[in-house]
This record gives C-alpha cells, structure tokens and sequence, in this order.
C-alpha cells in the first residue's frame, strides 16, 4: 500500500521530493497509530460519539494521502456505529488492525 500512496503524492499532489513524501508518510502512520489506539480505547469504554470521531478523522487523513484501503474500511466503521452497530464497528476495528499491521511491515 506505501507504494500506492507514494503513487498518490507524486501524480495526484504534485510532490516529488523524497524527502517530502517520507515526511509525508511518516506524520500519516504516526497518525494512524495513535488514532488506531484512540479507536480501540473508544470502542471499548463503550464511547461510540468519540469512536465516530475518530473514524472521521481517519477517513480523513487516510483520503487526503490517497490510502484507500484505509480510507474505505474507516469510511465503514464511521457508518456502522453511526447506525448503532458497535458489534460490526469492532469487527471492522479488527480488519482494520490487520491491515496496520501490514502496512507497518511495508518497505517503502
């Protein structure tokens, strides 16, 4: 997926500058991290307004950078406990959490 979004910043952004698309790359996954944990914290004490906030924001985050998977299972968590479906929120926090870790594994 980094490639995809270094993809992304170059055609779509208009930046080819290495050391801008690292930046870049690194404030989103530092963001990821610690909206991911925010996510799972929220959904746990049963703080579905913040969760949905977070989702937000991470939909967000993940659209501006061009991080589609992301952005879509993000974008379904939102929905889901928008509608009041904590249990498919959490399955999808689940799927999320995987694909973090997988795209932590990620060379750039």
């Amino acid at each position: 997926m980094k490639a995809e979004i270094r993809q992304y910043i170059v055609e779509e952004l208009e930046l080819d500058d290495e050391e801008t698309i690292v930046m870049l790359l690194d404030s989103y996954t530092e963001s990821l991290n610690k909206n991911l944990e925010l996510l799972r914290e929220s959904l746990q004490a049963g703080n579905i307004t913040e969760a949905v906030g977070v989702a937000h924001a991470m939909k967000g985050a993940s659209a501006n950078i061009g991080a589609q998977p992301f952005f879509e299972v993000c974008r379904a968590i939102e929905l889901v406990l928008k509608s009041g479906d904590v249990a498919t929120g959490k399955k999808l926090l689940g799927d999320l959490l995987a694909m973090h870790e997988a795209f932590l594994r990620e060379a750039l």
